[in-house]
């Protein structure tokens, strides 16, 4: 007989079957001390490795309650669900966000997002028994309660919703087969792939040329929000995204440094990536400035931090709506309702394509790694002649927005 030590805080009960069943109890100093996790079942007759497993959740919860309780008495410790027994669908998923297989394939910004649909998921109960679903086997989670999680958010009119709780709780499922595959089903190891998605027309973002872009960025200046009119310019010029202008990943340090001063490096929050984009280069012997109004744009801010675009008191806007909320008043108070950062980000996508960049270089720019790079420029009216006129053999084009610059730069 396999002799099972303990982890912390876990006591075995023999059962009436025979059988023994282990329990996490939270010590009673610190149920007196307010911890709001009294005791809670983790399974029968389980192997030293699903014990661990099992307790090590409880027991990741109750030290982060300490830690919190130790820094700050005012702290709130993530609540703990009754649904964290062994083998069961809420501890799989709950697992699985705290496992490597979540915290090194899905990037930081996107792992709230994560949470919050997978905790919904676990709210979702039979229309049958009104049981939860987190509360049942996860052996036993088959195709058609996974179509009645999808359909819960999708007859709500929830469709997005519905589709990031198949999008989230298939990955979940593949993720944590090989490393439980004993808690899965043989038949149907991943019931996920059976849910039938239903269609939904998508609404494409919209965006903005050079032109609008800069009729915002410099009444941004006038206005006395500099830093507004800056982030205008890094998500048209340099295809930021608008979380990592909030999140501070464009930086003075970063622009024409001691290191680099004819080039600005451009940190990409979502993948990791960084480009040195080159501001000025010597052509036909004489100086080029690509990027000479944004830098105008940019010598009006204050540097008031290391991030080229904060608050007024030198603080990031961080992961709030703080940053779309101020362009958006400010579009108003310009009588350009409806610009937003996402909107000038997508007009310099789409200004990649006008200039007839291969995929390879657009990609080089924007840091893009995936195909998804294709749905981000727009079918302008510009990308269409352009197509249209080299069909028939017209090897004159028209010329884009930057190349008309460019000759005014060189003149």
């Amino acid at each position: 007989m396999v002799e099972i030590v303990l982890p912390r805080y876990v006591s075995p009960k023999r059962l009436r079957s025979g059988s023994i069943g282990y329990y996490w109890n939270c010590p009673k100093i610190y149920r007196q001390a307010g911890c709001p996790w009294h005791s809670g079942p983790l399974g029968v007759d389980l192997a030293q490795d699903q014990l661990n497993a099992a307790a090590g959740i409880w027991n990741d919860r109750f030290d982060e309650w300490v830690k919190s309780r130790d820094s700050s008495r005012s702290a709130t410790p993530r609540p703990l669900e009754d649904h964290f027994r062994y083998g069961a669908v809420g501890w799989m998923l709950d697992y699985y966000l705290t496992s490597e297989a979540f915290l090194e394939r899905v990037a930081e910004p996107s792992r709230a997002d994560y949470r919050r649909i997978l905790k919904r998921v676990c709210e979702v109960r039979s229309p049958v028994t009104t049981a939860r679903y987190a509360d049942g086997m996860v052996k036993e989670f088959g195709v058609k309660a996974a179509n009645q999680v999808y359909k819960h958010f999708a007859d709500a009119g929830a469709l997005r919703t519905a589709e990031k709780a198949l999008m989230y709780c298939e990955t979940a499922w593949s993720r944590m087969l090989p490393h439980f595959p004993a808690l899965f089903r043989k038949d149907v190891p991943n019931p996920w792939n059976g849910v039938t998605k239903r269609r939904r027309e998508k609404v494409k973002k919209g965006h903005v040329d050079r032109a609008t872009t800069y009729r915002f960025a410099w009444g941004a200046v006038e206005k006395g929000k500099p830093e507004l009119g800056a982030a205008a310019v890094l998500a048209f010029e340099w295809l930021m995204r608008p979380s990592s202008i909030s999140a501070g990943y464009a930086s003075w340090t970063n622009y024409r440094s001691a290191a680099e001063p004819r080039k600005i490096k451009i940190r990409h929050r979502k993948n990791g990536g960084e480009v040195d984009h080159p501001l000025e280069a010597v052509v036909d012997g004489a100086v080029v400035r690509f990027y000479e109004e944004a830098e105008k744009i940019l010598a009006a801010v204050p540097r008031r931090g290391l991030s080229i675009v904060t608050k007024h008191d030198g603080q990031l806007y961080g992961d709030t709506t703080l940053l779309p909320k101020a362009i958006r008043e400010m579009a108003d108070d310009l009588g350009m309702s409806g610009f937003t950062l996402d909107k000038a980000r997508h007009g310099g996508m789409t200004e990649l394509e006008e200039s007839e960049l291969t995929e390879g270089q657009g990609k080089a720019l924007s840091t893009h790694t995936t195909s998804a790079y294709r749905v981000y420029a727009k079918e302008t009216e510009q990308r269409v002649l352009r197509a249209t006129m080299k069909r028939f053999g017209h090897s004159e084009t028209p010329k884009s927005p930057m190349e008309s610059a460019r000759k005014k730069v060189r003149k």
